[in-house]
């Protein structure tokens, strides 16, 4: 079997002249969406001494186990690298899940039989709040009429600045803490919050999370307040995690990262995989 590798455009205007262009318009107009419906910017006349940082758009395609395409991603990105530390930015850190501590919950759930659910935030960058001063331009194409000599003024974090990953971080470990939930010692982004008869963990990995526990009931309504808050897609019981495959048996889980090799070698063209 013969694989050729389809690669996502590096440039908005590449975007729009691929074949592809229907599907990657469908993409900006859901991430504007995003924008506009959590008021991530006002407009405003941009003020004296201020400079608005610039912005472009980044292309990736969600691939199902079998690599198929399971979505079009667009993201707005600001130019992170204009930011000046000690004026728009202060403290940053990156937001990641050891893959040793994935592997370890992933065994707890194998030994006690816990029911294990993935969700994907969308945008979650986006709900991070910002207290830094930051201005970004109107993007072409989605400039409001009447208004094109002003700037976006960010109420919200946005992808690609500085501090984006610690005030997403900030603002979901909040909203965890304020709800029962404890930080455990072994990992800042592992959360556990006990019951009577059971017990909930919760692992935050970049724009994604597991939950884990042994009651259906209490996890649903877990789910229920974290989908009061935050926009979430459920993706049920866990299949790929941090771009490994997870496969239950009778014996345990299976971890699996045969689909991500093949995906690495397509990177490098054309590739006879069942040569391999």
């Amino acid at each position: 079997m013969t694989y050729i590798f389809n690669k996502e455009p590096q440039t908005y205007k590449a975007a729009m002249e691929s074949s592809e262009a229907p599907y990657w318009k469908e993409a900006i107009q859901s991430e504007i969406n995003s924008i506009v419906h959590k008021n991530t910017w006002k407009l405003i006349d941009i003020p004296l001494r201020h400079k608005p940082i610039g912005h472009k758009w980044i292309f990736k395609k969600k691939l199902r186990p079998d690599g198929t395409i399971e979505k079009y991603k667009a993201r707005l990105v600001a130019k992170g690298y204009c930011q000046k530390e000690g004026q728009d930015f202060f403290d940053t850190y990156s937001l990641v899940t050891r893959i040793t501590s994935i592997r370890i919950l992933i065994a707890i759930t194998a030994i006690h039989n816990l029911i294990i659910h993935q969700i994907d935030v969308k945008t979650a960058f986006l709900n991070g709040e910002l207290d830094e001063e930051i201005y970004i331009q109107q993007h072409k194409g989605f400039v409001v009429k009447g208004q094109d000599h002003k700037v976006c003024k960010l109420v919200k974090s946005l992808y690609g600045l500085k501090q984006t990953p610690k005030q997403w971080h900030e603002k979901f470990d909040n909203t965890l803490l304020t709800n029962g939930f404890q930080i455990t010692n072994c990992h800042k982004y592992v959360y556990v919050k006990q019951y009577k008869n059971s017990f909930v963990i919760i692992c935050l990995y970049v724009d994604g999370m597991l939950i884990m526990g042994t009651n259906m009931d209490v996890i649903n309504q877990i789910e229920k307040m974290l989908h009061s808050l935050f926009d979430m897609k459920d993706m049920r019981e866990a299949n790929v995690i941090l771009s490994i495959r997870t496969q239950k048996n009778s014996n345990g889980y299976i971890l699996t990262q045969s689909h991500y090799i093949e995906k690495t070698l397509k990177n490098f063209g054309t590739m006879m995989i069942d040569q391999l």
